[in-house]
């Protein structure tokens, strides 16, 4: 081991040796190949290799004279984010020490590390720096942004994402890591926004859908991401899609913090679920109107039931007939479910068939293997009716899939003291527990009383 190679081993780095052409001998590498990442965990390479640091002194003086760069650091500021307040009497000597051992580690160490009054500096070119070379990128993004050169301005924003590894600064933690590493994600944060909105143009929505996904996969607990991610899944079309993600937020912040989504996020889903909502009832094409058949084969809702679930508000209540067609709700009702609003409502249809359905009931596939239960028994009762076949016609054409449910189909003939979870985004942001209630008026057999309560038996919102 020469001197060098010992200096670098006495400095706490496990550094690569490039060997010279004739005798071997290994030599430090120049100053241009040293490079430092802080995009992601802090990271060095000398001439491509990584270098590990050991110390977490040594990691952190040296993070923060590049962070700083070209500036100079005031020694009580470096040893204030060395130790946190609970520095060694002895802190200055060391810090002296620490800088001694990278000056001696470092290639050309002793230019690269200067010393100023009261303080230490780094002086770092614009290649040695991921930090560096982010800001760079983003900034001629822009200018070609500014030259009306969209699609290369584009390529530029795509480049400076790609330099980002993972989290900025991590596993760094306190002053002034923190606060640069927030800082650092705002940036990318803006950068990201401004990328989706020239990815959706020039790239369509799918392919920035797809960058979202991955995004909100590595960065979970950031919800200006998610954000992102559902305002392009609406304004694409995809509002359903949107209220998924949201649901998957919401179950990442309970389970990890305890916690809902933002107010600011939470609006967002009520208004998004009010669109999906008028975006299920409203027909995919103009039909022709159904004749009014229905006000003489269903029954007719005495005025004492509609009194009955006009005094079960503010929780929803509904009255079906046998064959599920819903004949009359309350107001919560209608404000809960606006897709089981209309004359000809059904809940097995919209159960089974409306996309709305997968939204509103958590774990859908658990529900759908009993509402096909529902449908098979209410088609023993009704062999041939014309609404139960279609319904039952519609789901088995889904494919092998609608088979499989088919066949673990749980027969039961209501969903009386069910208890479930539902979402109604345009009521409440969080999700609600119901449990259905189903009566049978005495003198009128064809109907049924459904009436959804909180288990505790408070109102549900």
């Amino acid at each position: 081991m020469n001197s060098s190679t010992a200096a670098l081993a006495s400095a706490g780095f496990r550094l690569p040796i490039v060997h010279g052409p004739s005798n071997g001998v290994g030599k430090l590498a120049p100053r241009e190949a040293f490079h430092v990442s802080l995009l992601g965990a802090p990271a060095i390479r000398i001439n491509g290799e990584p270098v590990n640091i050991r110390g977490d002194a040594t990691r952190r003086v040296l993070v923060h004279l590049v962070l700083s760069s070209p500036h100079v650091i005031p020694n009580h500021r470096l040893i204030e984010s060395t130790w946190g307040g609970n520095e060694p009497d002895s802190a200055i000597d060391q810090i002296r020490k620490i800088i001694s051992k990278l000056r001696q580690g470092l290639p050309d160490g002793k230019d690269l590390i200067r010393t100023e009054p009261g303080g230490y500096r780094i002086l770092l070119n614009a290649q040695q720096s991921d930090v560096v070379l982010w800001r760079d990128a983003v900034r001629r993004a822009r200018v070609l942004l500014q030259n009306g050169e969209e699609r290369v301005g584009l390529e530029q924003f795509t480049d400076a994402l790609d330099l980002w590894r993972g989290p900025a600064l991590d596993g760094l933690e306190g002053h002034p890591f923190a606060n640069e590493a927030v800082s650092l994600h705002e940036e990318r944060t803006a950068v990201l926004e401004t990328w989706c909105q020239l990815a959706v143009r020039q790239l369509g929505a799918p392919a920035v859908v797809a960058r979202l996904r991955r995004e909100v996969t590595q960065r979970p607990l950031q919800e200006r991401l998610w954000e992102l991610l559902m305002t392009t899944l609406a304004t694409s079309g995809r509002v359903l899609e949107a209220l998924d993600e949201y649901n998957n937020l919401r179950k990442i912040l309970s389970n990890l913090l305890g916690v809902l989504p933002s107010p600011h996020l939470q609006a967002l889903y009520r208004s998004l679920g009010t669109s999906a909502h008028g975006l299920a009832a409203a027909p995919a094409a103009p039909t022709v109107p159904k004749p009014r058949t229905a006000d003489r084969t269903r029954p007719q809702v005495p005025d004492w039931i509609k009194e009955l679930l006009r005094g079960q508000e503010p929780n929803p209540g509904y009255v079906m007939d046998s064959r599920w067609n819903i004949l009359h709700g309350n107001h919560a009702m209608k404000r809960w479910f606006p897709s089981l609003a209309g004359d000809d409502a059904n809940l097995l249809r919209w159960a089974l068939a409306d996309p709305m359905a997968r939204v509103t009931l958590h774990d859908w596939d658990s529900h759908v293997l009993v509402y096909l239960g529902m449908l098979k028994l209410a088609l023993s009762k009704h062999p041939g009716d014309p609404v139960l076949t279609g319904i039952l016609n519609a789901f088995k054409a889904r494919g092998e899939r609608a088979s499989t449910l088919m066949r673990d189909a749980i027969e039961v003939e209501t969903r009386e003291n069910h208890q479930y979870t539902v979402s109604v985004p345009q009521i409440t942001p969080a999700p609600v527990q119901v449990v259905s209630h189903l009566l049978t008026p005495i003198g009128n057999p064809d109907l049924r009383i459904v009436m959804l309560t909180p288990p505790q038996g408070r109102p549900v919102v």
